[in-house]
């Protein structure tokens, strides 16, 4: 079965653990999983199934897109304590001569046993024949099946949490925009009104270039206009919106979008020459770093 959520969000962290029981012994499978930019995988295996390791990276890179997957593989059972075993002869030839030339190199004393040999890593392994791993891995997968369905239902649990989260900020931060655009239409005329007024009190007399004051007005008009970073801003927010409802592994695109709207807010900030719009826009800012902080564990 495919464990992919594509409706809805993820968090990148989770925990499932599934214990296998059967005639061949037990099986514990534990797998958490934690934020990262990347999908990595590291996988703790029993030695009697290292030759599956390759088999569980795939089943993983099906399940997940992103995030650090810590799996951990415990067996107890016949499987551990198999009756049939292999002398890995070239093994035991290679220590017992590198053995006997590190006696003669120190003088040393004493004589290299059967015994001392079987305990060498390596040299005594658990015969393993093919249908043996398949049925394995056959184990090995339903348990990975139930780990991970519980890994990928606690990660979607956290994701629809934060995703109602960051709707309240996208809500928040359409607030602040709407009142920086209504108090940048009144801030030129409060800018014409004072600047006039400015230099009648420096004249003691009617201000008589009205068109010099009207360039003046109008240099002040173009070097603070945030209109269009304003919209800007709102199509980011409407992109977020629209990137919220695709699901699925959505967390890089969030963080590129996060980029484009602190962009907007800091051209915003460096515009103004408007108090409360500098206000305005240190609470754009903040509900930012707050979404960005959650976009870090999203898938």
């Amino acid at each position: 079965p495919c464990f992919r959520n594509r409706c809805k969000m993820n968090s990148m962290t989770g925990f499932g653990r599934t214990v296998v029981k059967d005639r061949l012994g037990v099986l514990t499978i534990e797998i958490s999983t934690i934020n990262s930019r990347y999908l990595e995988l590291n996988i703790r295996l029993p030695r009697s199934y290292s030759s599956l390791e390759a088999k569980v990276r795939e089943f993983l890179g099906g399940v997940f897109d992103r995030g650090k997957i810590n799996v951990n593989v415990g067996l107890e059972g016949p499987d551990e304590a198999t009756d049939r075993f292999i002398i890995n002869k070239a093994a035991a030839r290679a220590y017992t001569r590198q053995l006997a030339e590190l006696k003669k190199e120190l003088k040393l004393s004493g004589e290299l046993t059967v015994s001392d040999l079987v305990t060498l890593p390596e040299v005594v392994c658990p015969e393993k024949s093919e249908s043996n791993m398949d049925l394995a891995w056959e184990r090995l997968k339903r348990g990975l099946q139930r780990a991970t369905s519980q890994v990928v239902a606690m990660r979607g649990g956290e994701g629809r949490a934060m995703a109602a989260d960051m709707r309240k900020r996208l809500q928040a931060l359409t607030r602040h925009v709407r009142q920086i655009e209504r108090k940048t239409a009144n801030s030129v005329r409060t800018y014409a009104e004072k600047l006039s007024t400015r230099i009648e009190q420096l004249l003691q007399a009617p201000v008589r270039d009205r068109v010099r004051l009207e360039e003046e007005i109008a240099l002040f008009a173009e070097r603070t206009d945030i209109g269009e970073e304003c919209i800007r801003f709102k199509s980011h927010i409407d992109q977020y919106r629209l990137t919220l409802k695709a699901g699925d592994a959505i967390g890089r695109r969030l963080n590129f979008i996060l980029q484009e709207m602190n962009r907007e807010a800091n051209t915003m900030g460096a515009k103004s020459a408007d108090f409360g719009i500098s206000s305005d826009v240190i609470s754009l800012k903040e509900e930012i770093e707050k979404l960005r902080e959650m976009v870090q564990n999203v898938e």
